[in-house]
This record gives C-alpha cells, sequence and structure tokens, in this order.
C-alpha cells in the first residue's frame, strides 16, 4: 500500500505559505501543517489558509524547532494511515512542481529516502552554499560515504514507519534535523535515492536561520555524529547482512 502526505513544518511564514499554500492545494495529495510555535498574529492567518485549503492544521506550542515539528507531523501522519511523507519548507523556496516526481520515485522505492538534490540560481546566498558544503564534508566523514547527498534539502520523502522509529533516537530537534536523520536512516541501513529540485531564494523571504546560533549547533551536531560514527557503521553492516 501506497498512501501519501505532505508535511509541512511552518513558524512565521503565513505570508509567503499564502501564496504557496494555493500550488501545494492542486497536487491533489493531503497536507498536514505543524505550526511550531507561531506568534498569535501568524496562528489565525495560518489557520484560515489551512481552512481554506482544507488542510490539516496541528499547533504546536511553545516552540520546539523544526525537528520537533517533523516529529509531530510524522507521528500523526502515521497514526492516520499514511505510509510516506513529503517534507516541504513553508518558505517558497521548493519547486512544487516537482512533487509528483519525488512521491513516483517513492511509490517505486518504497523502503528507501528519497531526498531532494537542489539545483541552484543565482538567488541562494554565498555563506548558505558554502555552509552545505562544509556539511557535505563532515556528513561524508560520519557515513564513510562521499557520494552522500545534500543532507540540509529540505524537500524529501520518508517511509513513515521506519522514519518514526528511528527518530525516537534523534537528539538534535532544530536545524540540526535534517541532518541527523538522514545520516541515521544510512546507518540504519536504508538507502536514499536522490531527485533533482530547484531551489530559490524569494527576494523577500524571512529566513528562521540564525547565522551565529544555528551554525554553533550544527557544529555541535557534527562533533556527535562522528563520536558515535563507530557504532553507527556497526549498525548499517549488521543492517546490511541481514538483508542480505
Amino acid at each position: 500500500m501506497f498512501k501519501p502526505v505532505i508535511i509541512i513544518p511552518c513558524y512565521n511564514h503565513a505570508a509567503a505559505f499564502a501564496h504557496f499554500a494555493v500550488k501545494i492545494a492542486q497536487v491533489g495529495i493531503p497536507v498536514i501543517v505543524v505550526d511550531d510555535g507561531g506568534v498569535p498574529s501568524q496562528v489565525e492567518k495560518l489557520q484560515n489558509i489551512c481552512a481554506a485549503h482544507n488542510f490539516r492544521y496541528i499547533r504546536q506550542f511553545p516552540n520546539g524547532g523544526k525537528g520537533r515539528a517533523m516529529k509531530t507531523g510524522f507521528n500523526a501522519a502515521r497514526e492516520s494511515g499514511f505510509t510516506h511523507g513529503l517534507q516541504i519548507d513553508a518558505d517558497g523556496q521548493h519547486d512544487i512542481a516537482d512533487i509528483t516526481k519525488f512521491f513516483e520515485l517513492a511509490r517505486k522505492n518504497p523502503e528507501s529516502l528519497i531526498v531532494g538534490n537542489p539545483v541552484y540560481d543565482a538567488s541562494a546566498p554565498r555563506a548558505r552554499r558554502i555552509g552545505r558544503k562544509v556539511t557535505d564534508f563532515w556528513v561524508a566523514v560520519e557515513t564513510l560515504n562521499r557520494h552522500m547527498p545534500d543532507a540540509m534539502c529540505g524537500m524529501r520523502v520518508y517511509p513513515l514507519n521506519k522514519t518514526c522509529a528511528e527518530m525516537r533516537h534523534l537528539r538534535f530537534h532544530r536545524m540540526g534535523f535534517d541532518i541527523e536523520i538522514m545520516v541515521k536512516l544510512y546507518w540504519a541501513g536504508m538507502q536514499i535515492i536522490t531527485q533533482p529540485t530547484r531551489v530559490i531564494y524569494p527576494p523577500n523571504g524571512v529566513s528562521n536561520f540564525k547565522m551565529l546560533r544555528d551554525n554553533l549547533y550544527i557544529f555541535l551536531l557534527h562533533t556527535y555524529l562522528c563520536v558515535i560514527m563507530p557504532f553507527g557503521m556497526c549498525k548499517r553492516v549488521i543492517n546490511h547482512g541481514k538483508r542480505n
């Protein structure tokens, strides 16, 4: 059985999401929006957008970070009988036209993690590109695999059963979530497949990424993953042996 859902974490992005939601609704896939402790003025706007498009709205308070919002969304989706969840950010950076391609890959590879391989245009800030390259390096170290995909792309499809089981072991719940869950699913033996997707940075876009705080947070995440990497790779070898 393949029963997909779209899961969107949102933190004070109601204005951007208003335009984004119209296109998401046209895809024809159920949507769960997790409001991660947005300010009161944003809550009402987001609730109205969700009601207008028949999206399921979940309020999480106080703000717990992207990782906690995704965990809330994953659990709600799994409890509702969905098998696969497509994560997409609410800020309008991702190409909605690619959603069907992601789900087609997931349908053909139901046990795999489908991760976006971002194709940037000139709008991508140089600092963000450099930061991603640094993370790519450390993810290659943590997985002993220099062919790992972009670990920070916020558009991907997760098999919900295995993801919900693995996310119980997560330690970082904010901007490090995308990195940690991908590395730990890889350690758990999951195959990772990439799908090219266009990523833009809207000129008036609002980013929740705080340069100093979040870069320090990601540094601590990579330190943690490097320390436990031998155990993680042993886990992958064991799981690979079981499959064979």
